[in-house]
């Protein structure tokens, strides 16, 4: 295991019983909640000074309790279920995406297919669906797309949207109350499953990023994990059936669990290779059928947001400032299919080292670096698209994923003063001492 868990274990192992260190983790217990209370109700993307402040010093105070808390990891897990709790309640003001989700889910639940039209399109014609009104359409952010949000959201959102068919605070909180089932049920399995020496699900349930994103802001990397985690364990336990029908439900939330099946095939072998395959694809056809009668319009939806859409990108901006300044011009349009082409080579490749070793410890290493991989080489890197490598990091027990959701907030520069502009200093130095991490940690093990 790398270092800083392990110094992390017999650190806090050496005093965390006593009435001192009792008295200190209580203390920075108080303090964490209220700042990550005020993140969820009180902070606003557009006041980016006071939010990264307050996320630093979560941060801060995160790593502290992880030193300090060993003996206490129960009350440290429990703080975290508690604090997603308590977050039930708060409206996200860090993503627009709140409001798809209940407009999809409001077209679901009148018995509209929400692959089949745009929001536009639906007050354009007059359709009359309860909900899905003008005040609502006005908190879109792509009202002119169609829904690019797999079966399992849409299930959710359509819950929601059945139960509360108006207003905004009823259907978020369905929305949050399924992802809190998923965030317990993915630290159960991460305590259960022993990785990051034995304190993977402490590292999960206080990290400042997952809360903030997921719990917070509602979003729907928090299912996929769930799904994704279930399914790795029903795999490592021989239990093939269980494994693939988890795979297809993660695919059914988000569609990126589909990068990982050339290392699932891997790990497996050629036998039970295909009967995965077999069990992953009926399921997948099974959950898949609302889109499959739309895929022309998810088509051009996703297309248009794999096109246009830029947002703190590593090495996607470094060869489009280097097209900017060999050609003239931005050159994101060729540079974007061409870096598709090198993730899908890399995964390969990863895969091709996998099944020469077949370990469980290599599965979790050639996840963590195909996800990687992936958003190194995407145009478009959210915040809550860094959960996903934190929680494999933790299977692999790697620090830098964790290094990473630190810095990655520093992302929400974008939106500071109100504006929508890329903010490169900040977005150089996430990246500078990422990289410089990852470089660190892994010239650490080959030594």
């Amino acid at each position: 295991m790398p270092s800083l868990f392990s110094t992390v274990r017999s650190k806090s192992s050496e005093g965390g019983a006593s009435i001192g260190g009792l008295r200190l983790l209580f203390i920075l217990s108080v303090a964490f909640a209220g700042l990550m209370l005020y993140l969820g109700y009180a902070a606003r993307r557009t006041d980016f000074l006071p939010f990264i402040a307050v996320y630093l010093a979560a941060f801060a105070l995160y790593l502290w309790m992880m030193l300090s808390g060993g003996r206490n990891d129960r009350w440290l897990m429990r703080l975290g279920i508690l604090l997603r709790i308590a977050l039930l309640f708060s409206i996200p003001h860090f993503s627009d995406d709140i409001y798809r989700f209940l407009w999809d889910g409001r077209l679901g639940a009148a018995g509209l297919n929400p692959f089949l039209y745009t929001p536009l399109e639906v007050l354009e014609n007059g359709m009359s669906v309860p909900g899905a009104d003008a005040a609502l359409f006005s908190k879109l952010n792509s009202p002119e797309y169609y829904s690019v949000y797999p079966a399992v959201c849409q299930a959710v959102f359509a819950l929601a949207g059945l139960f509360f068919p108006s207003g905004e605070w009823g259907g978020v909180v369905i929305i949050k109350l399924f992802l809190l089932a998923c965030e317990t049920g993915t630290i159960a399995m991460l305590r259960a499953g022993g990785y990051a020496n034995g304190r993977a699900a402490v590292w999960y349930a206080l990290n400042p990023l997952l809360i903030f994103e997921i719990a917070s802001n509602a979003h729907f990397e928090g299912a996929m994990i769930f799904f994704l985690l279930a399914g790795v364990t029903a795999l490592e336990k021989g239990r093939l059936f269980a494994s693939a029908l988890f795979w297809a439900l993660a695919t059914a939330t988000k569609m990126l669990p589909l990068m990982f099946l050339p290392l699932v095939w891997s790990r497996l072998g050629r036998r039970q290779g295909l009967l995965f395959m077999a069990v992953f694809g009926a399921a997948s056809i099974l959950l898949f059928i609302p889109l499959l009668v739309a895929i022309p319009n998810v088509a051009s939806s996703l297309d248009l947001y794999f096109r246009q859409f830029q947002f703190n990108a590593s090495i996607y901006y470094l060869l489009r400032g280097a097209g900017f300044w060999l050609k003239g011009y931005d050159t994101g349009e060729t540079i974007g299919p061409v870096l598709g082409i090198a993730t899908v080579a890399g995964i390969l490749v990863i895969a091709v080292r996998l099944a020469r070793e077949r370990s469980a410890a290599g599965f979790y290493e050639a996840l963590l670096l195909a996800s990687v991989l992936h958003l190194a080489f995407s145009a478009t890197v959210h915040p809550w698209y860094a959960t996903l490598p934190l929680t494999l990091g933790l299977l692999a027990g790697r620090c830098y994923p964790v290094v990473w959701s630190c810095l990655i907030a520093v992302s929400y520069s974008h939106y500071a003063g109100g504006g929508f502009r890329e903010h490169y200093g900040w977005i150089a130095l996430e990246y500078a001492v990422l990289f410089a991490a990852i470089y660190l940690e892994y010239r650490r093990k080959s030594r």
